[in-house]
């Protein structure tokens, strides 16, 4: 059942004579159709705050039951979150919160778009994990993730696992002149035509930073990376920064690079791939940065104990302080490049980790 409810605080100060304040949005969702609800609930709201906790379980997108969030006012924050429990009392956090959202042929798994005309606003979206085995047709959606920023607004995207995404990308962020943070997350096992992730910028800021993006097939010939993909023309100048993240182990033609980036203002640190095609990308302090990442298997990319990229990053202040499963960020001495932090107890305790 739908549980929603708005927080009527502005009669409260009114009668306290307290100054006035905002109402706030909330709901606790456990369907598909509960949670398309609560979104256009949430995109037609006036309230400044808007959050969305969505249970434990699987749900199916469809042409009925889009997940589809798009902002119509300005100034406004919507929070999306998964892993809660029956009575949204509880949260398990990470990537594999236990709450999944399926993508159909007709519509991605999450779209999210900050409202054109608006200004101010922000989506945070964190604890999802998000599916399109059926093959999205429209070949300008990701098929699990769509994001649409616009002028003065801002989206986070943390602790995501997207997992067998069928189309032509996975995720397609598409920024203009907005902020975009997308952290501590994983893209796996799709089969795309195009760059698993695209990142198209104009006039904007993007931040990539503790990705780990291995194991997906390309379905195409032309594709233009493996991985990643970044977009930034020169005009106007966008600020793209790839940080302690990992693109390694995708499946495509010979020659097929595992990042390719065009345009100026795009800047690699502690980034671990095999080949690269770029136009003035710059590259830094990017030690180890080639060879074998030292996954657990092929299709668990967390990291051995022994692996290179262990307490191999930099320093960062964004994506949070944790990573794809939730675990605290900096285990030993420095903090792990791609989505996984390595944590020595974990992997002692049974000799994997998780």
């Amino acid at each position: 059942m739908l549980r929603s409810v708005r927080t009527l605080v502005p009669c409260l100060a009114l009668a306290f004579g307290l100054p006035s304040l905002s109402h706030a949005y909330s709901a606790c969702v456990g369907t598909a159709a509960e949670l398309h609800t609560a979104l256009s609930q949430a995109s037609a709201s006036t309230d400044v705050t808007a959050t969305i906790k969505v249970r434990e379980g699987t749900y199916e997108a469809d042409g009925g039951n889009a997940f589809y969030l798009t902002q119509a006012h300005s100034g406004q924050t919507v929070s999306i979150s998964g892993g809660w429990s029956a009575a949204c009392a509880t949260q398990r956090p990470g990537a594999e919160s236990g709450t999944v959202l399926v993508g159909s042929t007709s519509v991605a798994a999450l779209q999210l778009a900050t409202g054109f005309g608006t200004s101010g606003n922000t989506i945070n979206a964190t604890d999802l994990t998000l599916r399109n085995d059926q093959g999205i047709l429209n070949d300008a959606v990701g098929a699990c993730l769509h994001v649409v920023l616009n002028s003065g607004s801002t989206v986070k995207v943390y602790r995501a696992r997207l997992d067998g995404c069928v189309g032509s990308s996975a995720a397609i962020f598409d920024n203009s002149s907005g902020d975009l943070t997308f952290a501590n997350s994983v893209v796996q096992g799709g089969f795309n035509a195009g760059a698993p992730v695209r990142s198209l910028n104009n006039n904007a800021v993007t931040r990539l930073a503790h990705l780990t993006i291995t194991g997906n097939f390309a379905t195409s010939t032309g594709q233009e990376a493996s991985g990643l993909f970044v977009f930034a023309p020169a005009s106007p100048g966008s600020q793209v920064t790839l940080d302690n993240s990992v693109v390694w182990g995708d499946i495509a033609p010979a020659g097929t690079p595992d990042i390719a980036t065009d345009g100026p203002g795009i800047i690699f640190t502690r980034a671990h791939y095999e080949t690269r095609s770029n136009v003035n990308a710059l590259v830094t302090d990017n030690m180890p940065s080639h060879g074998n990442p030292g996954f657990v298997t092929p299709t668990n990319p967390r990291l051995r104990d022994n692996s290179p990229l262990v307490d191999s990053g930099v320093v960062l202040s964004i994506g949070g302080g944790t990573d794809a499963d939730g675990h605290v960020r900096t285990q030993g001495g420095v903090v792990d490049v791609g989505a996984y932090e390595t944590d020595p107890d974990r992997i002692l305790a049974d000799g994997f980790d998780r």
